[in-house]
């Protein structure tokens, strides 16, 4: 399967001590299904950090992650809800969640900004996780990957980079 990576920054090999904690599904190394979403990434990065807009290539044997704990949402839910709340903010209580990378794949729906108010309004309170899930229903959302421990990284292989235009 292929998979890209959108960065102000090209690179081939991944280092996870560089990848920013709290993201949706724990500190690691993201990647989307879509190409489109991650050029989009790559300039959104740009803006808000400088550089070029690239975007890097990875083919995923998804075969080599059988000795790997993996963590899966076909789709929006409120298990993929909490979890990402959880994975955001740490100091959220959970059973499940991933701030300790005990899954070393995790792949779901994006919690892109089209998502940013109601899991403000969730965070606050203003709406329950019933009516996040349900609101989600009505955007489109592309997948992500993310790659959390060696092991897991070791499944992909570079396979080139673009700049983005």
């Amino acid at each position: 399967m292929r998979l890209y990576h959108g960065s102000n920054t090209a690179f081939k090999e991944i280092d996870l001590s560089l990848c920013r904690p709290n993201k949706d599904f724990g500190q690691g190394f993201y990647l989307a299904l879509d190409r489109i979403a991650a050029e989009r990434m790559a300039k959104r990065t740009v803006r808000r950090f400088g550089g070029k807009a690239y975007l890097m290539t990875f083919d995923f044997d998804e075969a080599a992650l059988a000795d790997v704990p993996v963590k899966r949402f076909p789709q929006p839910s409120e298990e993929w809800a909490m979890f990402v709340m959880a994975n955001r903010r740490p100091q959220v209580a959970a059973t499940d969640h991933n701030r300790d990378n005990r899954y070393g794949m995790v792949a779901g729906p994006v919690a892109n900004d089209d998502l940013a108010l109601l899991f403000r309004q969730f965070a606050l309170g203003l709406v329950t996780v019933e009516m996040l899930v349900r609101e989600m229903q009505f955007k489109q959302l592309t997948i992500q990957y993310s790659f959390h421990t060696p092991l897991a990284v070791s499944a992909l292989r570079f396979a080139g980079v673009d700049d983005v235009y």
